[in-house]
């Protein structure tokens, strides 16, 4: 449970420091202006399930879904914090326009077995190599898929 709480973290941290404007003189972002969102979504379930989606006025666009997977044995009461084991499996779609004009676009997946990405700008010898890394843990756990 903890990890997942810290992956939770880290994904925040990481959604607002991108989107976090500059202060002061010397950031290197004079010249650039606030984005206006013009749609955003957020829904967080009991089970630390969640989504979240936003649109920027340029054509900027960010959704993700983690779902929580509860693993190993279940005790019979109410309280659904008495599995084993949970784990957060995530996917997600950004895009952008880049610096040329070019529309950017990456999708993603995150699980226990590591991230894999598929964009416009990843080279797909990279997608696939994470992709082949994750299904070789795969097998080492016995999920053959």
């Amino acid at each position: 449970m903890f990890r997942l709480c810290l992956l939770w973290v880290l994904c925040c941290a990481g959604s607002w420091s991108w989107s976090a404007p500059a202060s002061g003189s010397g950031s290197g972002n004079e010249g650039q202006q606030l984005v206006p969102i013009i749609k955003s979504l957020a829904e967080q379930k009991n089970d630390g399930s969640y989504f979240f989606a936003y649109e920027g006025a340029d054509g900027s666009y960010r959704e993700e879904v983690g779902i929580v997977r509860r693993t190993g044995k279940h005790n019979d009461d109410d309280d659904d914090d008495d599995y084993d084991d949970a784990e957060l499996e995530i996917s997600g779609v950004y895009r952008y326009i880049d610096s040329q004009g070019e529309r950017v676009e990456v999708s993603y997946t995150a699980d226990k077995n590591g991230f894999v990405p598929l964009g416009t700008n990843i080279p797909k010898e990279i997608t696939e190599t994470a992709r082949n890394a994750v299904q070789s843990l795969e097998v080492r756990a016995g999920k053959k898929s």
